[in-house]
């Protein structure tokens, strides 16, 4: 299988190489979920410009999700926010959740990656052949990331990857999320999403990644999850959303999780 690579200060690296680069620049591990609600396109925009520039220098990366480009539209101004953050030294992270056959996916990730996304989430639900293969193969063509949904963060996660199956590389039956883990293990992700909510199942999955694949954990503050116990259980990179935008005070919440967070690693 190809190594997924992207180019860093004139130097090819991995994705997950590439992130850990500059989330060490940075002293940061937090990536910043651009889950900013507006009606007005205009607005929306703006606010995410302001927010961007004003918590740059406590973050490592920018998650954007659906909602965003529905409301923006993959165009100039998604593609201008991919800039921004790229020119504060931040990773960019498209959260497309890619499910579908190969020719649709293959569809889906060329538009997220001609805009200028880094990297791209991905469910494995789908499997690999005639599924994630071309995702994985289209990445790494283009020097891009592959990160897999292995756990999500909400309560009713567990009815899909809490579910016990028959593990299809043992005789044994085990969670959805330890399968989703072995994959991401086995296709070489470049990071693997675990809901920061379940620590417990960070730690299951850590066991499983080791230091191959990063765990990235959203769900932290706002979904109750804590950047502590998260990071404790094995978790790299903090997915933060509402808990630093709708702060009345973005920057400053942003340096306090990033400072609670180095006060454990360090």
């Amino acid at each position: 299988m190809s190594i997924i690579l992207i180019e860093v200060d004139g130097l090819l690296q991995r994705f997950k190489d590439s992130i850990k680069k500059t989330s060490e620049n940075l002293g940061s591990n937090i990536v910043l979920a651009l889950d900013i609600e507006e009606k007005d396109p205009r607005v929306l925009l703006e606010k995410c410009v302001e927010i961007i520039d004003s918590v740059s220098p406590h973050i490592c990366g920018v998650k954007f999700g659906r909602p965003l480009i529905l409301k923006l539209s993959l165009n100039e101004k998604i593609r201008d926010l991919i800039r921004q953050a790229h020119e504060n030294k931040l990773v960019t992270i498209m959260d497309a959740k890619v499910n579908d056959v190969a020719h649709t996916n293959y569809s889906i990730i060329t538009q997220y990656f001609d805009a200028g996304f880094d990297a791209i989430i991905a469910s494995p639900f789908v499997g690999w052949d005639g599924g994630l293969d071309i995702v994985f193969q289209e990445a790494s063509k283009r020097n891009k990331g592959v990160i897999l949904l292995v756990s999500m963060s909400h309560k009713g996660a567990s009815q899909g990857y809490g579910r016990i199956v028959m593990d299809p590389d043992s005789t044994k039956k085990n969670p959805q999320f330890i399968c989703f883990a072995k994959n991401a293990l086995a296709w070489k992700a470049d990071g693997a999403v675990v809901g920061a909510t379940h620590p417990n199942i960070i730690f299951e999955v850590k066991k499983i990644l080791g230091e191959n694949v990063p765990i990235f954990a959203p769900g932290v503050i706002a979904q109750g999850g804590s950047p502590k116990d998260a990071i404790k259980a094995g978790a790299d990179y903090l997915i933060v959303g509402r808990g630093i935008f709708s702060s009345s005070e973005p920057e400053k919440s942003a340096k306090k999780i990033k400072d609670e967070v180095n006060s454990v690693i360090e």
